[in-house]
């Protein structure tokens, strides 16, 4: 009765959608490090580093809570390099009932998220991402019927209906937003808070290894000073 539970790169969080009622007795969680998602567009080096790190920790962290972790590091020899043929290797591996994944954050993977079941011939089960205020059906409530789209008014409805920034019925300072402000410069009076830093750890120094010497083409660079690491 193996569950397979899915976690991309960009749901590393313990109250996610699919680890809520986790049995660390049975289920298997899967988190992969593939190609296509550092390159499919060109990506920084440090933001490959921070993902396929924060990754790592995350996936030691659920294994310190008793969790299996079926983990595909991108330098190992039969990862395949994609979501989809990694889910397939996956599902021959554990021979899941059922694979359960938190929805993506982009169509792009959702698309592959989509032809899962038919490719495995397992059941898949999206959930909600519940770390938005607002789910895909809520904003398409809120889209269905209007001539014209206009992000603003959206962003001021879910102000209402979550009370932040609100004093009644109207904004915090009397404006809605202070874009004119923001576009421009910085006062030179004003001193611009100081980059936190974190010296890398182990994990962290491997990953950077990895990600200089397969991704030699990436924009960037991984001076160690440069790199705000996920590890201390």
């Amino acid at each position: 009765m193996t569950v397979l539970r899915i976690v991309l790169g960009d749901q590393l969080s313990d109250d996610l959608a699919a680890l809520t009622d986790l049995d660390p007795g049975r289920d298997v969680v899967l988190m992969m490090e593939v190609e296509e998602e550092s390159t499919y567009v060109r990506h920084h080096k440090q933001k490959i580093v921070l993902v396929l790190s924060a990754m790592r920790h995350f996936a030691d962290a659920l294994r310190r809570r008793g969790v299996t972790v079926d983990y595909v590091k991108l330098d190992a020899p039969e990862n395949t390099g994609s979501f989809t043929s990694e889910v397939q290797r996956a599902v021959a591996r554990h021979r899941p009932t059922r694979i359960l994944v938190t929805e993506p954050s982009e169509w792009r993977v959702q698309a592959r998220v989509d032809g899962w079941a038919a490719l495995t011939g397992t059941p898949v089960e999206v959930r909600v991402d519940h770390r938005y205020f607002a789910s895909r059906a809520r904003f398409a409530a809120w889209a269905h019927g209007r001539r014209a789209w206009r992000m603003e008014h959206f962003y001021r409805e879910m102000r209402r209906e979550h009370a932040i920034l609100m004093e009644g019925d109207r904004p915090a300072g009397g404006e809605w937003n202070f874009d004119a402000e923001n576009r421009k410069s910085l006062p030179a009076s004003v001193l611009a808070p100081e980059r936190r830093r974190f010296a890398p750890d182990d994990t962290t120094r491997q990953v950077m290894a990895l990600v200089e010497q397969r991704f030699n083409g990436h924009i960037g660079t991984l001076e160690r000073a440069q790199v705000a690491a996920v590890g201390g």
